[in-house]
């Protein structure tokens, strides 16, 4: 799917388009999970499926201390386990599970806003 975006700012890493095999960043094509923020774009953080994802690699994405974080679970939405959620509290972070699809359009949307957001981003099929 394309996503429409405000290209005020070239440097910002904004989701163009994505679908389930891959998602559209500026020039590149990215067949990986991954997460990015403003600045930040990591294709080796997170599990190759949702289901393994864990306390642990939230950890690691919670000490970037971004505002809110959003995970895109693949295709389907998913729900939190309770480590996750009070992990996010505890660290006065927001954290918001949907599909992925819904997590791009998140994403631009906050970062548009100039929220500090990280995105946790499934494929819905890994080729």
């Amino acid at each position: 799917m394309k996503i429409e975006i405000n290209n005020e700012d070239s440097n910002v890493n904004k989701i163009l388009s994505y679908s389930d095999n891959w998602f559209k960043l500026n020039d590149r094509l990215i067949r990986t999970n991954l997460v990015i923020s403003k600045n930040h774009l990591r294709e080796d953080l997170l599990t190759d499926n949702f289901q393994d994802f864990a306390l642990q690699h939230l950890q690691k994405i919670t000490s970037w201390r971004p505002e809110i974080i959003l995970i895109g679970t693949g295709k389907t939405n998913n729900l939190p386990n309770f480590e996750w959620a009070a992990h996010a509290n505890k660290s006065n972070i927001g954290l918001e599970i949907m599909d992925t699809g819904a997590a791009c359009r998140s994403y631009n949307l906050l970062i548009d806003e100039g929220r500090n957001v990280v995105a946790c981003l499934f494929l819905a099929n890994i080729t």
